[in-house]
């Protein structure tokens, strides 16, 4: 390949600003996928795909209308705008169903058109109008509903819940895939017992460093780069399994390899990577970060706080204690602080005047707290690196 050939694959494989719609592409997620084609195979089964923000939720959808070829698939984003109807309106005119008749006469021939579902004519509609629209359709149909969380409007969730239960104990080779941000389903449709039994609930966590490896490995054997463990290393635990960062750092290395007329990767390369990597991190993300550091004051620890925080181990639910936190801000910076000073900085983090990149979880006496923003721990990762 010419530097000009190589430069073009570099763009298609490494997607950090979109989600991955190429299948070729696509590494690891492999127990989200059985999961997923479980669900579609058990006739009557339903999904919620839910997670942080940043982890693959919506390159995993794409990939799944690809991974499935005996299904019709139909992906639609939602938005604040959207009601029950509209998000079935898009929904429905995406899907397109081959109808086969046989021709009058001796000499017949089987005959193929396609035909388009529609929804009633009505200003608002239900899950009996739904149930209506697929009744006489045989087809084993894959629906993906994604931003979900962008739906605020209860009546639709409690709509879409009800559709599903409906689907579920009627219309059973319908499967309805819900995909969004959040900690548990009943953030994203609401609790409704009555679905335990046929929504299955697919929780979307960071890649694993093996998954990561993965990625950056296979990416980098078909740009024919040879990267070392070191390098790899870093790659991993510097993007701390968020695809978005993972992709950036691998854009920016092997295109600065290219440009080098090399076929190596050296720390030079990787310095410019983070580099780049940095400066091309999301607008709120570096904002953010900017006004939650910032001081008048010549002596002002909210960076190496914030660093530590990014630092701090997490249990299942990312949250992280005053002791974490402490414990990694005195092992970075050897300044032996108490932990009520830790308390006001954690505090401050949490206020408007802090950019809120904190959140608070917890009562007195058993507080934790989160990054607001998860892909935060990985840019301030970045952010010390720079600086070294």
């Amino acid at each position: 390949m010419n530097r000009e050939q190589k430069l073009e694959l570099i763009y298609n494989i490494f997607s950090p600003s979109a989600p991955i719609e190429n299948i070729d592409l696509f590494v690891g997620r492999h127990m989200h996928v059985e999961k997923i084609k479980s669900v579609i195979e058990e006739r009557g089964e339903h999904a919620v795909l839910y997670g942080g923000r940043g982890v693959g939720k919506t390159s995993l959808a794409n990939i799944v209308t690809q991974l499935f070829k005996n299904i019709t698939s139909s992906k639609i984003t939602c938005n604040r705008t959207d009601d029950f109807k509209s998000i079935w309106e898009k929904a429905v005119t995406k899907i397109k169903l081959i109808k086969k008749e046989n021709e009058i006469g001796f000499n017949k021939k089987e005959i193929k058109y396609y035909t388009r579902l529609r929804l009633p004519n009505k200003d608002k509609i239900d899950a009996s109008d739904i149930e209506n629209v697929f009744y006489n359709i045989f087809d084993n149909i894959l629906i993906i509903f994604d931003e979900f969380d962008s739906i605020n409007d209860k009546e639709t969730k409690n709509k879409m819940a009800d559709t599903i239960k409906t689907l579920s104990d009627n219309i059973s080779n319908i499967t309805i895939l819900i995909v969004g941000i959040g900690n548990n389903v009943n953030q994203l449709i609401g609790k409704h017992p009555s679905l335990e039994r046929c929504l299955k609930q697919i929780e979307m966590t960071e890649m694993t460093k093996e998954e990561s490896a993965s990625f950056v490995m296979n990416s980098m054997n078909i740009l024919k780069i040879d990267i070392k463990q070191n390098i790899l290393d870093k790659i991993i635990e510097y993007s701390s399994g968020f695809p978005h960062y993972t992709h950036l750092l691998c854009k920016f290395v092997s295109k600065n390899v290219v440009d080098d007329n090399t076929n190596t990767v050296t720390e030079n390369h990787f310095n410019f990577a983070v580099k780049k990597s940095i400066e091309n991190s999301d607008h709120s993300i570096r904002t953010a970060y900017k006004k939650a550091i910032s001081s008048a004051k010549k002596k002002n620890q909210f960076e190496d706080v914030v660093l530590a925080c990014a630092m701090a181990s997490t249990d299942e639910n990312n949250l992280f204690s005053t002791d974490e936190v402490l414990d990694k801000f005195n092992k970075l910076t050897t300044k032996g602080l108490k932990k009520e000073s830790i308390n006001y900085n954690l505090g401050m983090l949490c206020k408007k005047e802090r950019a809120e990149i904190l959140e608070k979880h917890g009562r007195s006496g058993k507080t934790k707290y989160k990054l607001k923003n998860p892909l935060m721990k990985a840019f301030v990762k970045l952010k010390l690196h720079n600086k070294k």
